[in-house]
């Protein structure tokens, strides 16, 4: 409820207590009930939104961790990178996103884009 929207009809329920439809008559109740309904509407609404997309977030990062087919105890498995240690040996394909301390031990020359960790565009010929 921290907008200029709520602002202006936190005022106006405010109006309508404060200030008397003229007359002598009382407060406007019926128009303070349901300018607050309103309010409490946009406030649900809002946060169901915003929850949704806070999950929406969490989902989309967990899904673009960088993971790694490593061999251990004789097993490949599939892990996250961020737990690889020296000595690890990992399997990597086309298209796959690699440590930046990996050696290549076996397999083609590869042509690696370094740009991501790098910051720039530079592109370098690996070979056994």
């Amino acid at each position: 409820m921290w907008n200029p929207l709520s602002w202006v009809m936190e005022a106006a329920a405010v109006m309508a207590i404060v200030l008397a439809n003229g007359g002598g008559e009382g407060p406007d109740w019926l128009d303070f009930v349901g300018i607050i309904c309103l309010l409490i509407i946009n406030s649900t609404i809002s946060f169901i939104e915003e929850n949704n997309a806070g999950n929406a977030a969490a989902a989309l990062m967990a899904r673009l961790a960088p993971k790694t087919k490593v061999l251990r105890d004789g097993q490949w498995q599939e892990t996250d990178a961020a737990i690889l240690v020296p000595g690890d040996i990992i399997s990597i394909k086309l298209g796959d996103i690699i440590p930046t301390d990996a050696r290549l031990l076996e397999g083609d020359p590869l042509k690696i884009d370094q740009a991501s960790a790098l910051l720039d565009s530079d592109k370098s010929q690996l070979n056994n």
